[in-house]
């Protein structure tokens, strides 16, 4: 006849040596029978198992998936897999001056106008197909510095943590400059490049 699980526990079955290895305490599954009360509301508790039938269900992937979208956005007490596995690192204090971020809607659309009047130039599509057109570098480098180039920058910058002890900035004003050297030549420092002091 099997004994009960509690008293398998307790002293092991049959009166004879208690679960674990030598050299623990006597009774060491006891610990394993006490659970402590939870921090809040657990996320299915108010779901009654008992009348399965009546709950509401969600007819359909998309609607469930909405409706748990929606559950996920909500905070909780307890901790996620994703929140165990990958913890969010800490903020770092942001030293950059102030800036006036544009409408994305505005950026995107023109950005559109700008696709919607290259599609119609004919003299730049016929360039393109033979492999002729020029680009204008200088363009390109004020539409870089305008939009992307400052978070480059910044990226740039974030591998030089121990300048900054920790905190973090986005060059919003492009700064130009640049050291003579014999008075006619002009040495200019960009991001990364090292300039010497002989050289200046």
């Amino acid at each position: 006849m099997a004994a009960p699980a509690s008293s398998a526990a307790r002293g092991g079955l049959g009166g004879g040596r208690p679960f674990g290895t030598a050299g623990q305490s006597r009774f060491p599954a006891t610990a394993l029978l006490k659970r402590a009360a939870p921090l809040g509301p657990l996320p299915d508790e108010d779901i009654g198992v008992s009348t399965l039938e009546v709950l509401q269900k969600c007819r359909g992937f998309g609607r469930c998936f909405r409706l748990a979208e929606k559950e996920s956005g909500k905070p909780c007490w307890w901790q996620t897999y994703r929140q165990h596995t990958a913890p969010q690192p800490e903020p770092k204090t942001d030293v950059s001056l102030p800036h006036v971020k544009l409408s994305q809607a505005k950026e995107i659309k023109e950005g559109k106008k700008i696709l919607r009047e290259n599609r119609q130039n004919s003299k730049m599509e016929r360039a393109a197909r033979l492999r002729t057109v020029l680009i204008p570098l200088d363009e390109v480098r004020a539409e870089w510095e305008k939009t992307s180039g400052q978070f480059h920058k910044q990226h740039v910058a974030e591998g030089y943590y121990d300048l900054f002890k920790g905190a973090t900035f986005t060059p919003w004003i492009t700064l130009r400059v640049e050291y003579s050297q014999d008075g006619e030549h002009l040495v200019p420092v960009y991001c990364g490049n090292t300039v010497t002091p002989s050289e200046v």
